[in-house]
């Protein structure tokens, strides 16, 4: 199961990869004026949620595959998120949280991150690239890992034995260094007013 919080050009992108590997996307925004008008769209791989991220998370059931947070991007709504999602994601499901090195809203979200991890079992990486994006892979999680099956045997018939997944053992929890968000910020917010002042391209 797919989860996709903010309707936008992401959107298309999780909806493409739903009908390579028959997932299903389950997209929330709180913008019903907006997006009233998409409702008709829905088909058997893509369902809309026009409500808040607060009550969609909490009556879709588990386990999630993919999370795509492009919602609220303060750190309560945030952090409650996360708190909502995370025990209900499969181990080594994925989260993307955008907007980690966003100069007017990277202290939220990473501190939103920070606070709502600390009691589960995760790693980060933290990309600095554009306005930043964190995955968040969990690592331990009642709801087991689905691997994918290593192809069609000669005969023809599928093969369902599943492949291992290569995964590096991970000691202890990776925590995001605020000094490296902030100075990734900083250069991000700098290279920003120098293109403004015509001094970088």
């Amino acid at each position: 199961m797919i989860i996709d919080l903010g309707l936008g050009q992401t959107t298309g992108a999780l909806r493409a990869a739903a009908l390579q590997t028959g997932g299903i996307v389950h997209t929330c925004d709180f913008d019903k004026q907006r997006f009233q008008h998409l409702s008709s769209a829905q088909d058997e791989q893509w369902r809309l949620y026009l409500e808040p991220s607060s009550s969609f998370l909490r009556k879709v059931p588990g386990p999630f595959d993919f999370v795509m947070h492009d919602g609220a991007h303060d750190y309560i709504n945030a952090k409650r998120d996360l708190q909502i999602i995370i025990p209900k994601m499969r181990q080594f499901g994925m989260i993307c949280i955008h907007d980690t090195q966003q100069p007017d809203l990277y202290r939220d979200m990473l501190a939103a991150i920070r606070d709502a991890t600390k009691k589960f079992f995760i790693s980060i990486t933290n990309l600095p690239f554009n306005a930043g994006m964190a995955i968040i892979r969990v690592e331990s999680s009642p709801y087991p890992a689905v691997s994918p099956s290593s192809g069609t045997l000669p005969d023809g018939r599928i093969d369902t034995e599943p492949i291992a997944f290569a995964s590096l053992p991970v000691d202890n929890k990776i925590k995001v260094s605020p000094v490296r968000g902030r100075l990734m910020a900083a250069r991000i917010k700098l290279g920003h007013i120098l293109r403004q002042a015509g001094l970088r391209s």
